[in-house]
């Protein structure tokens, strides 16, 4: 089973076509789950970018499945993350986590599900990051 993505948009349209246009293009994007978290708007003139985005989502395909989460009030980037996070997890026991302005290369998904399957069971390690440099020097250095 692969990790379950969360994305996590607000009312950057351009920044999330570019965000899930890469992702489509990950070797195993067909075979993962996509959760996006919309979140409510702040004020009325961030409602119309919210919904172009909202209904933006609705035409993206390439996924095993895609379901849109929209909150009805804006609980801010952190609150969204936390609570996201915490559902996928305690749902799959893991989660791959992005933003609406990451840009990731087709093996981003191999990569990340390889490294989670590989650290699953070290206790030195309690996440992954696309910034896997200063954990590869602290493994190695041990």
């Amino acid at each position: 089973m692969y990790a379950p993505i969360a994305l996590f948009v607000y009312k950057r349209l351009n920044h999330t076509k570019r965000t899930l246009k890469a992702l489509q293009k990950n070797t195993l994007a067909q075979e993962s789950e996509l959760f996006v978290y919309s979140d409510g708007w702040k004020n009325e003139e961030d409602r119309e970018k919210v919904e172009e985005i909202r209904n933006y989502l609705k035409t993206i395909s390439g996924f095993k499945h895609l379901e849109i989460i929209k909150k009805e009030k804006n609980e801010g980037l952190a609150n969204s993350i936390i609570a996201g996070v915490t559902d996928i997890v305690n749902k799959y026991g893991k989660v791959i986590v992005l933003e609406d302005d990451l840009v990731s290369s087709p093996y981003f998904l191999q990569f990340m599900n390889d490294a989670l399957n590989l650290y699953e069971n070290e206790e030195r390690v309690d996440g992954k990051s696309i910034y896997f440099i200063p954990l590869w020097k602290w493994l190695l250095n041990e």
